[in-house]
């Protein structure tokens, strides 16, 4: 039997909440064209400032190197002492057919020339290539030459003079001391100074086939920048700080495409810009570019629900302007907030479309509460001021909990975390301030032309229409069915637990990126010489006094031979490919006396002139891989035995990935623990009960379960990508907020039936009804702002939209409109229950069924 449910009477106001509410409304309806002029004068003057958002955004986003461990540590001594192989180095992959060859030694020539550019004015530290490498060497190898054919003619008692010179070049060329092909550079080189010398080895490097280069350069090193089948090469850029905190990775690029056109390359040689800025750039500059996109798809989406919950055109159309301008105060006062704390690109796509949803949830609640008031006989002006008292506390306590949910973010020790909070924070009780005054004052100044160019917009939308009977068959089917619905939602529950449970995630940059140029670089990098090349582990220390000669920046005797020991046993490590350090610059180990010859710029790459050393591990398996982890498990035992180098940190890719999570996953219980605390106490203060926060605080976790299993399914199991690892997280934090707004617009309906007299099945059933269709429409522009996310070229984006648009809508149907009302009725009079406080709510109850 289906219950047939109709209209109750406007209730009379009740609690001091909707007492204050009554009073704020009494007086914004008193006067709404101030209320509208204020609005104008505000924006007005935020406009400017919202403009000018953008300048105030990190492009790099913010690290996810967690303060205080040693990955942390390692960060903060590369970054002193080694700036030049920091996060801040940006790698240039190119690839063609023979990167030996004369057009790509002139093109390594020609992009080498324009970075000195950056160079010169400190912006740019060092820039390293395959012909750098050879072009120092050369000129080396003329100073060395020089030298020593001086102190031949000088023990000769000849004269030092450039004729002297290149007769004893001559000799020596004839007496196969010097190789031919190197006769005519002797020549010149030894009659120069030494400002003249690179400029002389740069024109043999670039015109001389490196295959059978006549100077000697180390084979590992060139190994390292020239892949082994001759079809790559590699060119390191450092940017110095003067460069500032988002060095202009796209200058590089320009360069590169200069560089390019200079030499005449074909279409068969191509170059990228990689490395973690480039990466992060890029990311973010795809996610700034996929706004426009979605913020398009998202007005659309909301503008077609609101004509179907309306069935007018105007209320639709002020709603989303009224939004539209809420958010240029938002964008204002971020603007403000940015110059003190880092925002992304992500802060400003959260804002806006937790604004939308929100503000649109409000707007919505509101204006149907003022029609229900004007269906029951009330004019205008009080049915605006009745609907922003009912609403109006429904509003506020779901803001609350939302800015309790972004709140928590802040407390996060990960870098990334709270600048998502900030929008949140910021946005949500702006968008609240914009419901509660605009809204009101429209609805006053317009009256029932609010509802205009509609269709039967002031009718009882929410019992005589076909949703409002759909509504009351669910609503009856709870009644009827409370046991087995809650039994269902139970069972489902589970295998969907074991999924988000065993799921496997990654915070690897590379998989969740879009396709762009820097991860194409990173791809051919990862091809030719594999991921540790770009992500290794690193182990860095700043030793004891003995370990480093501060005078020559040279290992002493005894340093030598613990340092020797230390990478013998990190070779030793199952997992480990390769290890390089001031003993082993090259991958393998050095005599004595050559480790002490090493050149300064060899030598810097691994022992600093301040004394501390770096040693880079590069690990067979993928860097952040379950093997890979194993693996750094083992090297720091390796380095907690080794007390005599220092106190040796362990950082790198895969270290900061493996703190990065436990710091998560502490955080998410954390966050998790403040918000529901938060969320539990103002529920309990607001509605006087204990049982509907818990179980409000369950509902939640509930959506989040089955919202992120169906994620798992689809991206993990159907689309094969990668999961991110902050996906729970965020989505839970969200959700806490967001999704309370169902719950407290349809709880909060029953307890003002309840009030005014009514049982507790009648008013769970009303309740029902009369919120079912703000609800599921709420729902369903939420969902639908969220969800434009996964059109999003960014995994990360896509996977955060397809979760809290499956949250969403979850939460608002089947949860919203089934499982509560199941467990109200299940409860009945403990619903309201609250010892020691003041007398909850008198509760009517039905008979016994």
């Amino acid at each position: 039997m289906t219950t047939t449910v109709t209209p109750a009477p406007p209730e009379t106001t009740h609690g001091a909440v909707q007492r204050r509410l009554l009073r704020l409304a009494g007086v914004l309806t008193a006067r709404p064209k101030t209320v509208l002029a204020v609005w104008a004068v505000v924006i007005a003057v935020c406009f400017p400032f919202a403009s000018q958002l953008n300048d105030v955004l990190t492009k790099q986003g913010a690290s996810k190197v967690v303060p205080g461990t040693s990955s942390a540590r390692a960060d903060q001594l590369v970054e002193q002492s080694f700036p030049d192989r920091s996060q801040r180095e940006s790698i240039v992959a190119i690839g063609a057919p023979d990167v030996r060859g004369e057009q790509l030694r002139k093109l390594l020539a020609e992009l080498d020339g324009r970075i000195a550019g950056k160079e010169r004015t400190g912006e740019v530290r060092q820039s390293v290539s395959a012909y750098t490498l050879y072009r120092d060497s050369t000129t080396e190898y003329l100073r060395q030459l020089r030298t020593q054919v001086d102190r031949d003619l000088t023990a000769a008692g000849a004269g030092t003079s450039p004729e002297g010179r290149r007769q004893a070049v001559d000799a020596a060329v004839a007496a196969g001391q010097v190789p031919a092909g190197l006769a005519d550079l002797a020549q010149r080189g030894v009659a120069a100074d030494d400002a003249a010398l690179p400029g002389l080895a740069a024109g043999f490097a670039a015109a001389t086939d490196w295959r059978s280069f006549p100077v000697p350069v180390p084979a590992d090193a060139v190994n390292r920048l020239l892949a082994e089948d001759g079809r790559a090469a590699l060119v390191t850029v450092s940017f110095a700080k003067q460069a500032g905190h988002d060095p202009d990775v796209d200058w590089l690029r320009s360069a590169i495409d200069g560089s390019l056109r200079a030499v005449g390359a074909g279409p068969d040689v191509d170059a990228h810009v990689t490395g973690e800025l480039a990466l992060i750039k890029d990311t973010y500059k795809k996610a700034e570019d996929d706004n426009a996109l979605m913020e398009t798809v998202a007005y659309a989406i909301i503008f077609v629900v609101l004509l179907l919950f309306f069935r007018a055109v105007v209320p639709a159309v002020l709603t989303v302007a009224a939004i539209g301008l809420a958010m240029t105060v938002s964008q204002a006062a971020l603007f403000a907030l940015g110059h003190g704390v880092t925002l992304t690109q992500f802060t400003i796509t959260i804002m806006n479309f937790v604004m939308l949803g929100a503000g649109v949830d409000y707007s919505m609640l509101l204006s149907s509460r003022y029609r229900q008031e004007r269906l029951a006989g009330r004019p205008p002006k009080e049915a605006a001021v009745h609907a922003t008292a009912h609403a109006g506390e429904s509003m506020l306590l779901a803001a609350v909990a939302v800015v309790l949910a972004f709140g928590a973010t802040l407390l996060s020790p990960v870098d990334w975390i709270p600048p998502l909070g900030y929008g949140g924070l910021i946005g949500i009780p702006i968008v609240l301030l914009a419901a509660l005054t605009l809204t009101p004052a429209l609805l006053v100044l317009l009256g029932d032309r609010f509802f205009a160019l509609g269709w039967r917009p002031l009718s009882d939308l929410e019992h005589e229409s076909a949703l409002g009977r759909h509504l009351a068959r669910a609503a009856d089917l709870a009644r009827r069915r409370k046991v087995a619905i809650v039994l269902v939602f139970a069972v489902i529950t589970v295998p969907f637990a074991v999924i988000t449970a065993q799921h496997r995630s990654t915070a690897d940059p590379v998989a969740l990126s879009p396709a762009t140029d820097s991860k194409a670089g990173f791809e051919l990098v990862a091809e030719k010489w594999g991921d540790a090349a770009v992500l290794p582990t690193l182990v860095v220390t700043r030793p004891p006094a003995g370990v480093v000669d501060p005078a020559t920046h040279r290992l002493t005797a005894s340093g030598l031979g613990s340092v020797t020991a230390l990478t013998d046993r990190l070779a030793a490590v199952p997992g480990v490919a390769r290890v390089s350090a001031v003993t082993r610059p090259f991958g393998s180990p050095l005599p004595a006396d050559q480790v002490d010859a090493l050149t300064a710029d060899v030598r810097r790459d691994y022992l600093a002139d301040d004394g501390a050393l770096r040693i880079v591990v590069e690990l067979a398996d993928p860097p952040y891989s379950e093997a890979a982890v194993a693996t750094v498990d083992r090297i720091q035992d390796v380095t907690e035995g080794a007390k005599d180098v220092g106190a040796l940190q362990v950082g790198g890719a895969t270290q900061v990935d493996r703190q990065y999570g436990n710091a998560l996953n502490a955080s998410f219980w954390q966050m998790i623990g403040l918000v529901s605390v938060g969320v539990f106490v103002m529920l309990v203060v607001a509605l006087r009960s204990l049982l509907i926060p818990v179980r409000l605080i369950l509902t939640i976790m509930m959506s989040n379960v089955w919202a992120i299993g169906i994620t798992v399914l689809i991206f993990h199991f159907w689309l094969d990508r990668a999961i991110i690892d902050d996906l729970p997280i965020f989505l839970t934090v969200l959700m806490m907020g967001l999704g309370m707004d169902y719950e407290i617009f349809l709880v909060t309906r029953v307890r003002d039936l309840v009030r005014g007299g009514a049982d507790q099945e009648s008013a769970t059933i009303g309740a029902v009804v009369d919120t079912g269709r703000v609800i599921n429409a709420a729902g369903l522009v939420m969902a639908g702002s969220l969800g434009t996310m996964v059109l999003s070229s960014t995994v990360m984006l896509q996977e955060y939209g397809a979760g809290l648009g499956l949250a969403v809508l979850l939460d608002a149907t089947l949860i919203r409109m089934l499982f509560v009302p199941a467990t109200l009725l299940l409860f009945r009079r403990y619903n309201w229950w609250l010892p020691s406080l003041r007398r909850a709510p008198a509760v009517a109850e039905a008979g016994p069924r």
